[in-house]
């Protein structure tokens, strides 16, 4: 079979239409017509691509050598070649048909179309557009290198030729050494001889216009390639907008009622958070008005806390003091005990005396009397003396003297008792002297421990008025604190009754959650699908298929 009618006639043509590829990007004539008026391509140019075919067809297997051994240096466009049903050699047998086709026309709706066919094969062996439109740079540099040289060569041709001329017409080699300026001619003037010169350029363009000749028809060819990548683009592209439209669809029915329900659901949470965040806020301001107390409670025991340490020295002290104070009281009782004795002493003393008093007073009485009797004595003698002169005034005074001797052994007697009396009394004198003496050193002993314990018993009721005082301190600071304990405990009460309320909010917004979780699964489900379904929407490769 001839090269170019197995051009773009391979396997993958069975999944694509090119009739309907064709027709998405417009390529009908007057597309075509307007692209080749754009970039100046015509019957002028089709000309000159028919008289390079002989050397592309000449070259074409040099080329696809070249071509290819140049795409397998890449590991990318490997991975491209890799993905083919055509092996190697089959490639380069599509590559030299290609390049004899952009030679041989003609270029109608026919050619192009097979352009697009072509640009889509390659687009369905993912072959990226920076490699397509890349190994035309490849081929640049395959032809221009065999159109240099064409061109070179033509520019000889019409330099021979224009030499063939010069030699019938008389010139020979002086004619051309002339026309390069080496003739040596008269007028003065150097350089190329003018028709020399012209022959040489319009070679030169002739070769040039070859050259832009097939570089516009390698142009119009990537203009259509580029156009099947951007339709393959776009198809997939709305393809792919019409299966997110459709899952759209599918999933706004499908989640309609889960919206609506976790809406429902998020209204009542919202409604329960706000019940939790109020109850929260109350929480939290009897929290602090119990942190406050609570701290307030903590002041008042750290005060009573030092307070009783106060109290508790105060105590000591006064537990000290005491102490002193009984022992000076035990000795001050055992010295009055001992005065009570000595008193005792002293007023047995005192009786004594007082019985002995008793008999001076007899004594005396009787002495008062025998006074009495003594004068009564005397005057009767005076009287008597003073009448009788005689016997009988002698025995009267006899008798008198009788009275006075026996008054006389009376008073005698007496004076003796008295004498014995005052004796007596003398004695009990030194004795009660004795005994008021000790006394009075031990009633003065007394009064000095008794001023001690009075200034132990003082120092005492002094600290007992602190101990007083600081417990009243004590007292109040408890007060304090018993209040504040009552408040703080009403305060946590309230707080736990807010922390059930809050609970009970708690497992109504959990429920709540629960519902609202249960209708997000069922979102997150269908909602998957979206990605599930993109993923599986994705077409597999065609050249995976053919395997």
């Amino acid at each position: 079979m001839n090269p170019e009618q197995t051009f773009g006639k391979g396997e993958l043509n069975d999944f694509f239409d090119a009739d309907q590829l064709v027709d998405r990007i417009g390529l009908d004539e007057e597309e075509i017509a307007w692209r080749k008026d754009f970039i100046g391509f015509d019957e002028d140019d089709e000309r000159r691509l028919a008289d390079l075919e002989p050397l592309l067809r000449d070259n074409q297997n040099d080329i696809a050598e070249d071509f290819y051994d140049n795409l397998i240096r890449s590991r990318q466009t490997r991975e491209v070649i890799g993905r083919s049903p055509k092996d190697i050699e089959a490639l380069k047998q599509t590559q030299r048909a290609y390049l004899v086709s952009l030679a041989t026309g003609p270029y109608d709706q026919q050619f192009f179309e097979n352009r697009a066919r072509v640009g889509k094969l390659h687009e369905l062996l993912d072959m990226p557009l920076k490699h397509y439109i890349g190994q035309y740079g490849v081929y640049y540099d395959l032809l221009l290198e065999r159109l240099n040289e064409r061109i070179q060569q033509q520019v000889v041709d019409e330099i021979e030729a224009w030499a063939a001329e010069q030699d019938e017409s008389g010139g020979g080699l002086g004619g051309l050494a002339g026309a390069l300026g080496f003739g040596g001619s008269d007028d003065g003037e150097d350089g190329l001889e003018e028709s020399f010169e012209e022959t040489v350029r319009e070679a030169i363009d002739d070769g040039m216009n070859d050259v832009l000749s097939l570089l516009r028809i390698i142009n119009l060819d990537m203009q259509i390639a580029t156009e099947t990548y951007v339709d393959s683009y776009a198809q997939d592209l709305e393809d792919s907008i019409e299966r997110r439209q459709r899952l759209a669809r599918e999933v706004d029915e499908d989640v309609q009622g889960p919206i609506e329900e976790l809406h429902q659901a998020s209204e009542e949470i919202a409604t329960r958070a706000e019940a939790i965040s109020n109850h929260t806020s109350n929480q939290a301001t009897d929290t602090n008005r119990a942190a406050t107390q609570l701290g307030e409670l903590s002041a008042a025991i750290e005060e009573v806390a030092s307070v009783t340490d106060n109290v508790s020295e105060e105590s000591e002290r006064t537990e000290q003091l005491t102490a002193e104070g009984v022992s000076a009281a035990n000795e001050a009782l055992e010295e009055l005990e001992r005065i009570e004795s000595a008193t005792e002493a002293v007023a047995q003393s005192a009786g004594d005396l007082e019985d002995r008093t008793d008999e001076i007073d007899e004594v005396l009485d009787r002495l008062d009397d025998v006074a009495d009797r003594t004068t009564v004595l005397a005057k009767n003698a005076k009287i008597e003396a003073s009448r009788s002169d005689g016997e009988d005034s002698a025995q009267t005074m006899g008798v008198i003297a009788d009275e006075v001797e026996s008054f006389a052994e009376q008073t005698r007697r007496d004076l003796e008792a008295i004498e014995d009396a005052v004796q007596g009394v003398r004695e009990e004198a030194v004795e009660t002297v004795e005994a008021t003496d000790d006394t009075v050193d031990r009633l003065d002993d007394g009064a000095d421990r008794i001023r001690a314990a009075m200034d132990s018993l003082e120092a005492i009721h002094d600290s007992a008025q602190t101990t007083a005082a600081q417990m009243e301190d004590v007292a109040a600071a408890t007060d304090q604190q018993a209040r504040n304990v009552e408040t703080a405990a009403a305060t946590v009460e309230d707080i736990s009754e807010t922390a059930e309320e809050v609970a009970t909010a708690a497992e109504s917004v959990a429920a709540a959650s629960q519902e609202q979780t249960a209708s997000l699964q069922e979102v997150g489900e269908t909602v998957s699908r979206l990605t599930d379904e993109g993923a599986a929407g994705e077409q597999t490769p065609v050249y995976e298929q053919l395997d």
